[in-house]
């Protein structure tokens, strides 16, 4: 995903730590009734920058997220909603991408998560945590392949239910190994496996209570480079504005408007700092009208 090598440095988890806490926060304007969110859901992602303040700004003018200053890092927030914390990590290691998106999905009981991570293969960078506020629990772990992510156990109104340009829309693990990463999610987290049929080789998807909620998708060899790693889709009301956008803002375009076996039309970008995120051009697959 990036043509520079990037990789996943503990330090760098580690210092998402304080502003997930900000990130699984009730949101602006929330509720206090308790909302039902099914496990498995993709709830959206926090981003571990080495130029936090330059992702923020970049990250504004492209889809018009508003920025608070934390404690933490920034927080970011879609009409009226918390979508996304930022927090600073250190460029330990010259050449080498080291900012990232942390992805974040539901699951009904943490401490479960954990043990059973753990029993699996997986690394646990952050312990069950519980958020500021009281609003659930937080597990940050590196799946067999490295891969952070993160799983919370919401209480209230979840986290960056936005709908529209501007709004989480699907995530994507990048896999050496996509019958192993099939059968740790399986394990860990209770996520079905299924394929999408799209002539030359089938998209794989995660699914969960019949619904999918995340892709899979193989490292093709050619990109020796890229290293396992989750990967946030946002979506755009006009993907060739958005990546013209990118391009002006300093980031880059790795490729665009290709057609997404399962979602239509995307793009991937990196950040002016290298952290990779996709685009997705909504409306542009039939797939959204079922």
């Amino acid at each position: 995903m990036n043509s520079k090598r990037s990789k996943y440095p503990q330090t760098a988890v580690c210092a998402l730590v304080l502003a997930v806490a900000w990130f699984a926060s009730p949101p602006v304007g929330a509720a206090t009734k308790t909302h039902a969110v099914p496990p498995g859901t993709f709830l959206g992602a926090s981003l571990a920058s080495e130029d936090a303040t330059g992702a923020v700004d970049f990250y504004s003018a492209l889809f018009g997220w508003d920025a608070v200053k934390t404690k933490g890092g920034y927080s970011l927030n879609h009409k009226g909603r918390l979508v996304a914390s930022v927090t600073q990590i250190d460029d330990s290691t010259p050449n080498v991408t080291e900012s990232f998106w942390l992805v974040a999905f539901a699951v009904n009981n943490v401490k479960l998560t954990m043990d059973s991570a753990r029993e699996n293969g997986a690394r646990i960078y952050r312990p069950v945590t519980k958020v500021q506020g009281g609003n659930g629990r937080y597990l940050i772990i590196g799946d067999t392949e490295k891969a952070p992510v993160m799983f919370i156990e919401p209480r209230d109104t979840p986290i960056g239910g936005t709908t529209g340009p501007g709004s989480w829309f699907w995530a994507e693990l990048w896999s050496d190994n996509i019958d192993k990463a099939a059968q740790f999610y399986a394990d860990v987290v209770g996520f079905g496996h299924s394929e999408i049929d799209r002539g030359d080789e089938p998209y794989h998807v995660f699914t969960s209570q019949g619904e999918r909620r995340a892709g899979i998708v193989k490292i093709p060899p050619e990109l020796k480079d890229v290293k396992p790693g989750w990967a946030p889709y946002v979506a755009v009301a006009d993907l060739s504005a958005s990546t013209a956008k990118v391009t002006e803002l300093g980031g880059t375009v790795v490729f665009g408007n290709v057609d997404h076996p399962a979602e239509g039309a995307i793009a991937l970008i990196l950040d002016p700092s290298g952290a990779a995120l996709f685009l997705y051009q909504i409306g542009s697959h039939e797939e959204t009208s079922k």
